[in-house]
């Protein structure tokens, strides 16, 4: 018996609202969707420990050679703050390379002198000078000169906002974290370390949804990590560092068309050269991965792989 029109009617129209109701669900799940796989890329990782340990490897070497080669402009360029990362390194592990760097920089006369500390914790500091630099220089550098030495510093702290542990975002930010490392060994205090932890975690959660690996994202890893927190940093972001690497040895401040060479994400279609402060903040990272915290990242340190080290 073949039903009638009036009998298949009602059950064409029931499934219409029905595959309209699948349609509207799978739309409204899509942007879900899209989103739940870029933060599954951007801090799961799915490459075995040996695998992970390869590639940090070939890419510190890779970066130790970018920086013999521009060994002359990183002196010329007189970016204390990057040698002061150099240094860092070189406590961790010493390399020859490093340890010249730092020696050269500083027989280099320079102006103002104070700013020297950064690398001698014993180099003299000039009060009236040090004081005169605070007033000049802008707010992220007068954390730094304080922290430099505070006993000698007239600007206050707590006005300058250096302990406020909620206001700063994004450079701000590490830079505050930057500073209140400096100000914990020049004037030891055990109510910093609770205050460096939340700025850590702030910048971590940050990093949970950071996708662009600009020269901001390569920062944060970088000073977490010398905050002597690398239980905070997961090993995906470490890749996507190292993934980011350019054919040269160095990095850029930029990912697929997005840069932050203005303070914040830029679309640019431009691709720029490896530039220094990209650079030695992802060696950074990755030297003090592979030198002070291989068992937090699993690496094999009865094989320590030795990095090249350029005479």
């Amino acid at each position: 018996m073949t039903p009638n029109k009036s009998q298949t009617a009602p059950q064409n129209q029931s499934k219409k609202p029905r595959r309209i109701r699948i349609i509207i669900t799978a739309a409204a799940l899509a942007p879900l969707a899209i989103v739940a796989a870029i933060l599954a890329y951007n801090n799961i990782s799915l490459t075995t420990d040996k695998t992970f340990e390869k590639k940090l490897n070939t890419a510190l070497e890779n970066a130790l050679k970018w920086t013999e080669a521009n060994r002359q402009n990183i002196l010329n360029k007189k970016n204390i703050a990057l040698v002061k990362l150099l240094n860092e390194c070189n406590q961790a592990k010493n390399n020859p390379l490093f340890s010249q760097i730092l020696a050269d920089y500083l027989k280099t006369p320079a102006r103002p002198k104070c700013w020297k500390r950064l690398l001698d914790p014993d180099y003299h500091v000039d009060r009236v000078e040090l004081n005169i630099t605070i007033k000049e220089e802008y707010l992220d550098n007068k954390w730094v000169l304080y922290a430099l030495a505070p006993d000698k510093a007239d600007a206050d702290p707590q006005k300058l906002g250096l302990f406020d542990p909620s206001r700063w975002k994004r450079r701000k930010l590490t830079h505050q974290l930057d500073a209140l490392l400096l100000l914990r060994k020049t004037r030891p205090d055990p109510n910093l370390d609770p205050l460096i932890d939340r700025l850590c975690r702030r910048i971590t959660k940050q990093l949970i949804t950071d996708f662009a690996v600009i020269d901001l994202y390569i920062q944060k890893v970088a000073f977490v990590l010398r905050a002597k927190h690398p239980e905070k940093i997961r090993k995906r972001w470490l890749e996507r560092i190292i993934q980011n690497q350019l054919p040269d040895g160095g990095w850029n401040d930029r990912w697929f068309c997005f840069t932050s060479q203005t303070r914040k994400p830029l679309f640019d279609l431009k691709n720029p050269p490896s530039n220094q402060h990209a650079t030695i903040q992802a060696m950074t990272a990755l030297y003090l991965v592979r030198h002070k915290y291989p068992q937090n990242f699993r690496l094999d340190t009865k094989t320590l792989t030795q990095t090249n080290q350029p005479d």
